[in-house]
C-alpha cells in the first residue's frame, strides 16, 4: 500500500550527518517501509530543533527505494512558542495543499499528526475529496497545552484568539476515519473534538522507542572517549543521574539544581549530567553556578546517547505540571527504560506516574528538591534497590515501549483500512 505520513516537526534521517535520532513518525516510516509499503513522509524544510532550513525549496529526498521524504518549504521561526510559528503552521498547510493536489500518485491511506492542526485538517480535506482514509495521531493537546505557559488572567483572551484553531481541530477530528493517540486520555480528547462516540477505529499506540544498543567499534570508541573527556565513566561509587532533551519551557530543572546543592553539601556521590540545548540552557547553567556535581554537555549525538544510557543509573523526567504531560509519558521514559534506567518523575499523577508505581521502575519526587535529594541519596547507598528498579525498567520497556512491537501493531492497524476497502 502507499502511505502518506504528515508530521512537520521531527528530526529526519537526513539531519546532521545522518546521526539524528529518529522519533515516532520516523520509526513508523521505517517499519512500514520494512513491511514492503511505499512511504512518503511530508515534513518541513525547516528544522524544528536547529531553527534553520534544510533546503531552500520544496525537495523530495530518498531514504530507501520505497521510502521518500517530501520537504515542504516552510516560513521558519526562532521560538517554538511564537506568532512566527503559528504563521509557519498556516503557510506550511497551504503549501502542502498545493503540492498534494498536484501529486498524481495518490496514497491508499494517510496518517497525520496533531499538532499541527492546520496541516492535519488539510490532510483530512484531501482524504475526503479523493476517498482516502485519514487517521489522526494525537501527539499533543494543542492548543490546550499553550494555556499552561500564560498567567490565568490572559487565558480568556487566548481562548478568543484560538477560536479559528479550535474550529479547524474540530473539522479535522470530526471527518477523520480514525483517531489514535499516545494514551486513552489523548484519544478521548480527539474524540471529544470530533463530537462522536469512540469506536473500533480509535486506538492507543504508545510512544515507542527504538532501542539501539549496538555501536560500530569506531562509534563506540569515539563515544566512550567523549564521555571520558567529560570525566564521566561507569563507576559503582558514583550515582549517575541524567537528563536527555530540549532545554525549553516543557521542563523544570530548578528542583534538580536545588537537589544537586543539597547533595553536594551532604557530600553525596550523585552526579547530574544534563544533555541538550534550548532557550533555557544559559538560564539553568547560571542557576547551577559553580556546583561541581552538575554538568551541562550541550547537544549530543545519538551515538553518545547510546553510550550514556549504558553507563547511567537514573533518568530525569522533570515535566512541568501540565495536563499534556500528565496524560502522556512522551518519549523520555521509553528512551531511559531502553537503557535500563530508573525514572525520577516530577509529576505526582498521570499515566507515567501510574506506570512507575505499577512496575516499580522509578519514583516521583513531586517537584520537591528535598524529596529528590533524599531519594537519590538513599539509592546511592542501596545499590540492591537501585538494581531492582533498573531491571524492572528494562522489563517495562519490553512490555510497553518497544518501538518494534508498538509500530508493527500500528502498521497492522493501518493495513486493515486498506485491506477492508479492497
Amino acid at each position: 500500500m502507499k502511505v502518506w505520513l504528515i508530521q512537520r516537526s521531527e528530526s529526519t534521517p537526513h539531519d546532521g550527518l545522518g546521526d539524528a535520532r529518529i522519533m515516532r513518525t520516523g520509526m513508523i516510516a521505517k517499519v512500514l517501509a520494512e513491511r514492503g509499503h511505499t512511504v512518503i513522509w511530508w515534513t518541513s524544510t525547516f528544522n524544528h530543533f536547529k531553527h534553520c532550513h534544510r533546503y531552500k525549496t520544496d525537495t523530495r529526498v530518498e531514504v530507501s527505494n520505497n521510502y521518500h521524504i517530501q520537504y515542504v518549504r516552510g516560513f521558519g521561526y526562532q521560538k517554538n512558542l511564537s506568532i512566527s510559528r503559528i504563521i509557519d503552521n498556516i503557510l506550511m498547510a497551504r503549501r502542502f495543499k498545493l503540492l498534494a493536489y498536484k501529486d498524481t500518485d495518490k496514497p491508499d491511506i494517510i496518517l497525520a499528526s496533531v499538532p499541527t492542526i492546520e496541516l492535519a485538517r488539510e490532510a483530512v480535506q484531501y482524504g475526503l475529496k479523493f476517498g482516502i482514509p485519514v487517521v489522526l495521531d494525537i501527539r499533543d493537546l494543542w492548543p490546550d497545552v499553550i494555556y499552561d505557559f500564560f498567567p490565568t488572567y490572559l487565558r480568556s483572551l487566548l481562548s478568543l484568539a484560538f477560536i479559528p484553531m479550535v474550529w479547524q481541530l474540530k473539522q479535522a477530528c470530526s471527518h477523520a476515519t480514525g483517531i489514535v493517540g499516545l494514551t486513552d486520555a489523548f484519544v478521548d480528547w480527539g474524540i471529544a473534538h470530533a463530537d462522536r462516540p469512540r469506536n473500533t477505529n480509535d486506538r492507543v499506540f504508545r510512544m515507542g522507542y527504538w532501542s539501539e544498543k549496538e555501536l560500530t567499534d569506531k562509534h563506540e570508541e569515539f563515544s566512550y572517549n567523549f564521555w571520558q573527556s567529560q570525566e564521566i565513566e561507569k563507576n559503582d561509587d558514583c550515582l549517575l543521574v541524567i537528563f536527555l532533551g530540549t532545554l525549553g519551557q516543557s521542563f523544570d530543572l530548578i528542583p534538580i539544581i536545588e537537589a544537586a546543592k543539597i547533595l553536594q553539601e551532604k557530600k553525596s556521590n550523585a552526579k547530574f549530567i544534563i544533555c541538550g540545548s534550548g532557550v533555557k540552557l544559559t538560564f539553568w547553567q547560571n542557576q547551577a553556578g559553580n556546583l561541581s556535581n552538575i554538568h551541562f554537555t550541550g547537544w549530543i549525538d545519538k551515538h553518545e546517547i547510546i553510550t550514556l544510557l549504558k553507563i547511567a543509573d537514573i533518568g530525569l523526567a522533570p515535566y512541568i505540571n501540565s495536563i499534556n504531560y500528565a496524560d502522556t509519558p512522551g518519549n523520555k521514559p521509553g528512551e531511559y527504560m531502553s537503557g535500563g534506567l530508573a525514572i525520577a518523575l516530577s509529576l505526582d499523577n498521570g499515566s507515567l506516574y501510574d506506570i512507575i508505581h505499577e512496575y516499580e521502575c522509578g519514583f516521583s519526587y513531586h517537584n520537591s528538591p528535598e524529596l529528590l535529594a533524599s531519594e537519590l541519596d538513599q539509592l546511592s547507598k542501596n545499590r540492591e534497590r537501585l538494581e531492582t528498579m533498573k531491571k524492572n525498567s528494562i522489563a517495562t520497556f519490553k512490555n510497553l515501549f518497544d518501538a518494534k512491537v508498538v509500530y508493527n501493531e500500528l502498521a497492522e492497524y493501518l493495513e486493515s483500512f486498506v485491506s477492508s476497502e479492497n
